[in-house]
């Protein structure tokens, strides 16, 4: 499993050396908006904690370096009649990755190559309404309002830190931003099996941002005119498997970064 997502985000990696500028994002980006599991409309117990252990893997969305992390996750959710409420707490630790320039030879232009740790801390929070169909065998979470808001540190992060404060090469933009909060709405269908009410799946999608975050950039003179206009929108797709409490998720996301998260759960009632 390890192998094909680092395969899968070394190819996004690639395909995005075709542009010149190398952006240098926070690492947990795009893997911030996770998946929080709910009991359903129907069940007789309305509340579900849920702990789970992922691995994630993403690339800057313009060449720079490339990011590849695990995850602990803990979360709590209570279902109502007619809306949710969810929240969690989560943690990472992995590395960044930058090997676009292993040289001195360009160093007017980018970065010398590096390796170094990634980690931090977060919170997760939703809420929305939802309805349940009349066989009791589907929720519709129509609309959700999302948040998660994270801390990072460790070597990736002083890194960032030292090349905001110094002269930047030509083709390098870099934020020094350590907390994030990321916000935005949310659509979700989940239905159960009619034979087992125990075997669940779940399809969501999320559309938000990071609030000023495009602003928070500093740019060499030739990267300016690639991040000028560029915004932290995107979107994140989740789908979601449950069977007799155990659980699995898929994720991917465009939002600064590209991302791909797998997660492995166990819920209790």
């Amino acid at each position: 499993m390890k192998s094909k997502i680092t395969a899968l985000t070394s190819l996004i990696f690639l395909a995005a050396l075709s542009s010149c500028t190398s952006l240098f994002t926070p690492a947990i980006m795009g893997n911030n908006m996770g998946y929080i599991p709910k009991a359903m409309g129907a069940d007789s117990v309305k509340t579900l904690t849920t702990v789970s252990a992922s691995y994630a893997g993403a690339a800057s969305r313009i060449s720079g370096p490339s990011f590849e992390f695990g995850m602990a996750n803990i979360s709590r959710s209570n279902t109502f009649k007619e809306w949710n409420i969810s929240y969690g707490i989560y943690g990472y630790a992995g590395n960044a990755s930058y090997r676009e320039n292993n040289s001195t030879d360009d160093l007017k232009n980018y970065l010398q190559g590096f390796k170094k740790s990634a980690a931090g801390l977060g919170l997760r929070f939703s809420t929305g309404l939802q309805h349940t169909s009349a066989n009791q065998n589907t929720d519709f979470r129509y609309l959700n309002f999302e948040n998660a808001i994270s801390f990072e540190g460790g070597d990736y992060a002083r890194f960032r830190q030292e090349v905001y404060n110094a002269p930047l090469p030509d083709y390098v933009a870099v934020t020094n931003r350590k907390v994030l909060w990321t916000t935005g709405l949310s659509t979700e269908v989940m239905w159960r099996a009619r034979q087992n009410h125990d075997i669940r799946h779940a399809f969501r999608l999320f559309i938000g941002g990071t609030p000023n975050f495009a602003d928070s950039f500093r740019s060499g003179v030739k990267a300016y005119d690639e991040l000028r206009g560029k915004n932290s929108m995107g979107w994140v797709f989740n789908y979601f498997l449950y069977i007799h409490r155990f659980s699995l998720s898929y994720e991917m996301a465009d939002n600064a970064n590209y991302a791909q998260k797998i997660s492995l759960g166990y819920s209790f009632r």
